[in-house]
């Protein structure tokens, strides 16, 4: 089994060195499209939205649900030729509850009435297919779809459908195509940039995490406000996560796998420090870390998996063997030596 384990490792590592891919050390990509953070202005409204979200919101019970209904979405929005950044929608629309707004949305998607009625579903006093998970996320799907083929942008297509596609529309016309300059409504003006939001605390959940001070997806990290959230925001106020990029045009990028191995992590407990020793020779933005090389990593325990913050933005990613982010808890806990992959992302030359 072990020499199965490090064929596979070899051959991973001969197969995977692409180029061209859309990453970088601080790039922040959603549905395809380059988020402009080396803009300061977007920068500091993306930082501001997770600073205010994550104290007001129930993140771990946010996150054991998506678990659960990702599939789902990601089912349907494959079969409509979506990108799957789609399915953090119902995250900020909804929180996976099936309630209906003041204004008469509902849903996991949140749609409203007459919307829901034109895209096929029932909506009475006695049906209201809008909380049947199946027929509304096909109709949500059908919805993006049909804005996107209309504006052209996923960044645009988002505020339309948060603002209404004739609102939004008109707004184009009026300050042209780009959603991160235009003067909108205060709502429509933070919507996506909470939907990013939401998907760089789950996605990249290990670059965020020593800003806030604690697991902000551990249930019992820190005591919690009737709401959901913190009672002590004061870290937030003065995070220093950087997602600035250093370049405003999105740079090719040259991926590459190296092996490495965790030593003697067997009492791990969430936040804790883990050596990680190199394998072999790695070349990195700091020099030369020769085979043997070993430092100690931040790691958090998130849906039974250990995310390690290596201190290096995107350059370096832990995966395990599965090619996966997050090492399972089970296998470090019992195993003195446990193999892993480094991902490394650099700057390819155009």
């Amino acid at each position: 089994m072990q020499t199965l384990r490090k064929t596979a490792l070899l051959l991973l590592i001969s197969l995977l060195s692409v180029t061209g891919a859309q990453a970088g050390p601080h790039e922040v990509i959603f549905c395809g499209e380059r988020i402009p953070v080396d803009n300061n202005f977007v920068a500091s409204r993306l930082m501001n939205v997770i600073r205010k979200q994550v104290p007001v919101v129930n993140l771990p019970r946010l996150r054991q649900q998506a678990n659960a209904w990702f599939p789902v979405f990601e089912r349907y929005l494959a079969r409509h030729g979506l990108p799957m950044d789609l399915k953090y929608i119902p995250v900020v629309e909804s929180g996976f509850a099936n309630a209906t707004s003041h204004a008469g949305a509902a849903g996991y998607w949140q749609l409203m009435p007459e919307t829901a009625r034109g895209l096929g579903l029932k909506v009475d006093d006695i049906v209201d297919e809008r909380n049947d998970i199946a027929k509304s996320t096909d109709a949500a799907c059908r919805l993006l779809k049909s804005y996107y083929t209309s504006i052209g942008v996923w960044a645009l297509t988002l505020a339309g459908y948060n603002f209404g596609i004739g609102n939004i529309s008109k707004a184009i016309k009026q300050q042209g195509s780009n959603y991160f300059s235009m003067q909108l409504n205060p709502e429509t003006a933070v919507y996506v940039y909470k939907i990013i939001a939401v998907k760089e605390l789950f996605e990249y959940p290990e670059l965020y995490m020593k800003d806030f001070g604690y697991n902000v997806f551990n249930a019992d990290a820190r005591p919690v406000n009737a709401r959901g959230g913190s009672d002590n925001d004061e870290e937030f106020k003065t995070m220093s996560v950087k997602v600035m990029s250093k370049t405003a045009k999105t740079p090719k990028v040259k991926l590459s796998y190296y092996s490495a191995h965790i030593e003697n992590a067997r009492k791990f407990s969430d936040g804790d420090l883990v050596k990680i020793v190199f394998d072999e020779d790695i070349y990195t933005s700091s020099g030369l870390s020769k085979k043997g090389y070993g430092f100690k990593a931040t790691g958090w325990l998130i849906d039974g998996r250990v995310f390690i913050d290596l201190n290096m933005g995107h350059e370096l990613t832990v995966l395990a063997m599965d090619n996966q982010k997050g090492i399972p808890l089970s296998e470090i806990k019992s195993n003195k030596k446990t193999e892993v992959i480094l991902k490394q992302e650099e700057q390819a030359d155009n």
